[in-house]
């Protein structure tokens, strides 16, 4: 369906503005590594200056008043269901694409990835013509109307850790309400949101309506202050996010969505189904090679099952450490590390919990190249440790035992984060009441780190602002406006 050739990095040198890949207007250019073996891919990707987000805009907001604006919602509709079929195409290509800087392993893409991006566009796809407003009678004389207008040019600052998913999850959205977007991949992983550019018009979406521009944070802080720009959605670091949000305030006060760090609990009660906990424990520290926000990277168990859990939590981890591998092979689970700061960063938490815990697996590096961390699991921390109360963005968990529900509830809420949590029990009342008593954003029953595009995703304290997904996330979108009718004769 449609022409279109997957680029090469070498080839992915310039932004895409206005329906083209144009160069930049400055010389400043980084460079990207594969983190399998810390080889150079790229050393010529563009940063953006402030004239290069200006021309973004300046395309955006044509685009946003001009043809983009005529469209009716259910073209927008058809639009990007059109766009979700030629990602079903193309998408596995571009996915591999990613995985070079990301890490992450190709085998992922067919079973997971690339159904979970295309079943979220095609969500958002049906929300495009049923964005209902509301009547209020005239009981007082006036009718009153309610309108949800698109807010004009948003931004999109998007993570190394999902790259294309991310993008996706912030553009359907944007789309589906009728705005225009700019896209800043991270720059650690950037080749795929740069070589989808194309599709968007090939979907019939109109120039200028999605553009994607690369660089670090300095190109992140230039949208985050645009005077122009209306909303800006990030995903990333609680430091990074809370610069986005003062930037959006000094400048024009634009709408912020933060989908920030966690340090997310799942409680293991004595009467869980104890293979199940054990499956969705691991899996949530191991996604991504614990590179996730809503890693499940405490783990509080109650003490009369603790010896038995650790002895199963263990043996998975050290099962998974054998998955580990280079990410371009299709037998491999688990890739590196994005880079080698975050590798370094990595070992220094492992070392100094060796101090602060009781390491049960793991602690160390795999292979002589690239960025690979063993699968480490502590347990016993001390109540200061820093593997405890700091999110480690590496497969690390803390395993921690505890008594009474009150006990595990007060231990699991002291934390400044509250993304995501777990609860693991046969009683339902109890997960009624533990979960409603978790301060995090998301909980799972019998499940832990785990979202879905039809229910609100997003955390409490510091791990962010607004919502991610479902219909919640329309409204980040849009700008409600009253219209009031007299309907008095004289």
């Amino acid at each position: 369906m449609g022409s279109f050739k997957v680029p090469t990095p070498s080839e992915l040198t310039k932004f895409y503005i206005n329906g083209e890949y144009v160069n930049a207007s400055g010389s400043e250019v980084f460079t990207v590594i594969n983190p399998k073996d810390g080889s150079v891919i790229s050393e010529k990707l563009p940063v953006a200056t402030a004239k290069d987000v200006d021309t973004a805009v300046e395309a955006a907001e044509a685009a946003f008043s001009g043809e983009w604006s005529e469209f009716t919602n259910a073209q927008r509709s058809q639009c990007l269901n059109k766009l979700a079929s030629l990602l079903e195409e193309h998408l596995e290509d571009i996915l591999k694409l990613d995985s070079l800087s990301s890490g992450n392993p190709v085998s992922l893409i067919p079973t997971r990835e690339k159904a979970y991006i295309v079943n979220g566009l095609r969500y958002f796809a049906g929300w495009a013509d049923k964005q209902a407003g509301q009547y209020m009678p005239d009981d007082d004389g006036f009718v009153k109307l309610v309108r949800h207008e698109p807010l004009g040019v948003c931004a999109a600052v998007c993570p190394f850790n999902a790259p294309i998913a991310t993008m996706f999850f912030k553009v359907g959205p944007a789309l589906a309400t009728g705005n225009t977007i700019i896209v800043k991949p991270s720059e650690k992983t950037p080749f795929g949101t740069m070589a989808i550019g194309p599709l968007f018009e090939l979907a019939g979406i109109p120039k200028g309506v999605v553009q994607v521009l690369t660089g670090a944070g300095s190109t992140g802080a230039l949208l985050a202050s645009h005077m122009r720009i209306r909303k800006i959605s990030f995903t990333g670091s609680v430091p990074t996010g809370k610069k986005i949000q003062v930037a959006a305030a000094q400048s024009n006060l634009k709408r912020v969505t933060l989908e920030l760090g966690g340090k997310s609990p799942a409680v293991v009660f004595e009467d869980a189904n104890l293979d199940n906990a054990l499956t969705w424990t691991v899996n949530a520290i191991m996604a991504r090679s614990g590179q996730v926000c809503v890693a499940a990277s405490r783990v509080y168990v109650q003490k009369s099952i603790v010896e038995k859990f650790v002895e199963g939590y263990v043996q998975k981890m050290k099962a998974a450490a054998e998955k580990m591998g280079d990410p371009s092979q299709e037998d491999t689970a688990y890739g590196p590390l994005v880079d080698k700061l975050a590798y370094e960063r990595v070992q220094k938490m492992i070392e100094r919990g060796k101090k602060e815990a009781t390491l049960a697996t793991g602690g160390g590096t795999l292979g002589k190249d690239g960025y690979f961390i063993e699968p480490t699991v502590f347990v016993n921390p001390q109540a200061n440790a820093q593997i405890l109360h700091d999110e480690v963005f590496g497969p690390v968990s803390v395993i921690i035992p505890f008594e009474t529900e009150q006990e595990v509830i007060k231990k699991a809420n002291d934390t400044e984060y509250g993304l995501m949590a777990g609860v693991f029990t046969r009683d339902v009342t109890r997960a009624l009441r533990v979960s409603s008593k978790l301060d995090a954003g998301v909980v799972g029953v019998n499940c832990v780190s785990v979202m879905n595009v039809v229910a609100p995703f997003g955390g409490k304290k510091q791990s962010g602002l607004g919502r991610e997904f479902s219909s919640e996330v329309l409204r980040a979108y849009t700008e409600p406006k009253t219209v009031l009718i007299n309907m008095k004769s004289e």
